[in-house]
């Protein structure tokens, strides 16, 4: 903890160069200047911290009203003859188009979760559903489970780990710039230009987010797009600074990145939420 969060006077030499002069302080770490400069590593996870902190502040889970995940849109008109008569069908009679169990059991556990008596594990064992294969009970327990939640607390869920997904996210990142300058060097120097970049745009959306908390119309109809066109602008003349590639190629370079970047970070966060779903 104390070699990655201390600050020290590397903080200081490496603010000016990391704000105004992209891709200096990767270009001096890949050339082995590490001792005048803060560890990338380092300078991330301290951005990362102030970023997500404000984007906390500015993103309230509790403003979010509602059930989390309501499995039937008719079953809070369920009433409790139907319910028992919905308990009491033999199983060989349960809808089986459905997964992992059928709709019947759906609408009896919305039910029983919007009574809020049962506990997840109660409702299981009182729906008789432990008998299940074990991917499906293990699929419906946790649909139980978010179906329990209320809507400010799941999202509370998800907006915590986004940013673990962020961090898996770098590598990949730093494979995508791999393999689109693949002569440019070893893929630690991509890994180390990835970990610049994401600091930078952290920091810049930091500072779109105090502009919201201070005026939310001014930050978000102003700051907030300035701060995204300076960090695409940063990233633009970063890969020029770095790669050395003339200017076209650079540009193709750069929105090909982009474009493919664009469609693993949106993979990467819907396995993000399944694999969070799946151990909440």
């Amino acid at each position: 903890m104390s070699s990655f969060f201390s600050l020290d006077s590397r903080f200081g030499r490496t603010f000016k160069p990391f704000l105004f002069r992209p891709g200096k302080i990767t270009d001096s770490f890949n050339k082995g200047m590490r001792v005048m400069y803060a560890h990338p590593i380092r300078w991330y996870l301290v951005i990362s911290i102030f970023h997500f902190f404000f984007f906390s502040l500015v993103v309230d889970p509790s403003e979010t009203k509602g059930r989390s995940f309501v499995v039937n849109s008719n079953s809070e008109e369920l009433t409790e003859a139907q319910f028992d008569s919905l308990y009491h069908l033999p199983d060989s009679l349960h809808d089986e188009e459905s997964w992992p169990v059928s709709d019947h059991y759906f609408m009896m556990i919305d039910k029983m979760n919007q009574e809020n008596v049962l506990s997840p594990s109660e409702i299981m064992d009182s729906l008789k559903l432990n008998h299940l294969p074990f991917v499906e009970r293990i699929a419906t327990k946790q649909l139980v489970k978010i179906n329990h939640e209320s809507s400010a607390s799941l999202v509370g869920y998800l907006l915590r780990q986004i940013p673990i997904v962020m961090f898996f996210v770098l590598p990949i990142y730093a494979f995508i710039l791999k393999i689109f300058f693949w002569r440019k060097g070893l893929y630690i120097k991509h890994l180390v230009h990835s970990l610049h970049i994401h600091s930078f745009f952290f920091f810049v959306m930091s500072l779109g987010y105090i502009s919201i908390l201070i005026s939310e119309e001014l930050g978000n109809k102003i700051i907030a797009p300035i701060t995204f066109l300076i960090g695409a602008a940063y990233i633009l003349f970063s890969f020029r600074n770095i790669y050395k590639v003339k200017w076209f190629w650079t540009v193709i370079r750069y929105f090909m990145v982009g474009f493919t970047y664009s469609i693993m970070l949106s993979i990467a966060f819907v396995l993000g939420v399944l694999i969070s779903f799946v151990f909440f």
